[in-house]
């Protein structure tokens, strides 16, 4: 079966680097249903690809790449409080602050992308700097299953692949 090596490169790049509750906790895909035992887990999966030629011989994929962040919160239903756990542990995976100077703690998800933006260097794989990196916070009543209700993250951002055209 394939498995796509650049979706393959950000797993193992968040698995070295991420958030450790979340380390061995990736899939390549965005599966709808989850066993609420696998809770948190992360997905990373292609939304679009553009492709151009960029001189004689040679292309740029510019891909536009999803990383859901998935928690339960099913405990926290009719449950009275001024805050949800679930959602500041998304928060946490993917933007979390040092309480001090508010930058981007390195084993955050954004951290790690950001300080490993080189993603391939040797086969001219980059997470494109230029482009915006947008997070949408939200909650899924049963979207992952019958009973389960998650906070979730996603994270969209762009990869660009400069590569030579097919012979």
């Amino acid at each position: 079966m394939y498995e796509d090596p650049i979706l393959r490169r950000i797993v193992d790049l968040m698995n070295q680097y991420g958030p450790k509750k979340l380390r061995g906790r990736w899939s390549i895909g965005d599966s709808l249903a989850i066993p609420k035992g696998l809770l948190p887990h992360a997905f990373v999966a292609y939304d679009a690809e553009n492709i151009s030629d960029i001189a004689a011989g040679e292309l740029r994929v510019n891909a536009i790449v999803t990383i859901s962040v998935v928690v339960d919160m099913t405990r926290e239903i009719n449950t009275p409080t001024d805050r949800s756990d679930a959602h500041e542990q998304v928060v946490e995976f993917i933007s979390a602050k040092d309480t001090n100077s508010y930058q981007l703690k390195p084993d955050s998800i954004l951290g790690a992308l950001r300080a490993h933006q080189d993603l391939d260097l040797a086969r001219n794989v980059y997470i494109e700097v230029g482009s915006e990196t947008t997070i949408e916070y939200g909650v899924g009543l049963e979207k992952r299953g019958p009973g389960i209700v998650t906070a979730e993250g996603v994270i969209t951002f762009q990869i660009t692949h400069d590569q030579v055209k097919p012979a």
